[in-house]
């Protein structure tokens, strides 16, 4: 199968970090979960195929084509769940995805409006009075609205109570399901989720992949062992014995 995604020694090199080169492939339908202690690379792996990073070396292809001859359209082929909600605090919810709805001509306004109902999303809300779980959900409904081929999802259940995070995590297998080989990228610190949503792990440690595994053959590696434990052991490891 040829992959959706392949990152060809990509890298980054700020002042204080260097996220060491990266050769990885993903193929349609993979529900991959980048997990890894702060300051890993996480973040700055997402933004980057996400098409919101461009100083970086090495490539990114998207089907095949580096993303930065694709950009800015390309991004209509992915859908990001930031870290922080981007919009004009004034802005009512249905203002701010009336507005999005203008730049990603797959946008499906009644598929949005069925997420906005099934997350209890107030519509009418202005942008600037939501919870923090609110302003993931109207995150996520950005995203997702347009069936992006990709969807990547920066750390979406962190700090989120119990109920909403079991919303959201349903809604995101909802949209994995809905369509065989859209791909699912995920950053996240509670390992419990990585047990619901991942079939496939990267572990980035100090700028460097510790592992890359499939959930499947780390479980048989370990005797069907709890995912989460395994996980912790693998991230208390010293670096140079990982």
């Amino acid at each position: 199968m040829e992959p959706r995604l392949a990152l060809r020694r990509f890298s980054v090199s700020y002042t204080s970090f260097t996220l060491a080169p990266l050769s990885i492939e993903v193929v349609p339908g993979e529900r991959i979960a980048v997990i890894g202690p702060n300051g890993s690379g996480k973040t700055t792996t997402l933004r980057a195929i996400a098409g919101r990073l461009h100083s970086y070396n090495g490539t990114i292809l998207l089907d095949g084509v580096d993303l930065r001859t694709l950009l800015p359209l390309g991004r209509r082929k992915i859908g990001l769940l930031p870290e922080a909600l981007a919009g004009y605090g004034w802005m009512s919810v249905r203002d701010h995805l009336d507005l999005l709805r203008q730049f990603y001509p797959e946008w499906d306004t009644e598929y949005a409006m069925q997420l906005a109902e099934r997350l209890h999303v107030p519509l009418d809300q202005s942008i600037g009075a939501l919870s923090k779980g609110s302003r993931v959900k109207v995150s996520f409904i950005a995203a997702e609205s347009y069936r992006p081929p990709v969807l990547i999802l920066d750390e979406p259940t962190s700090g989120l109570d119990p109920q909403v995070r079991i919303e959201l995590i349903d809604s995101i297998l909802e949209a994995a399901d809905r369509e065989s080989g859209r791909t699912i990228l995920f950053s996240t610190h509670l390992l419990e989720d990585v047990e619901h949503i991942a079939d496939r792990i990267l572990m980035l440690v100090d700028g460097h992949l510790r592992l890359d595994s499939s959930v499947a053959d780390l479980r048989d590696a370990h005797g069907g062992a709890s995912l989460s434990k395994i996980l912790y052991a693998a991230l208390a490891l010293p670096r140079d014995t990982a």
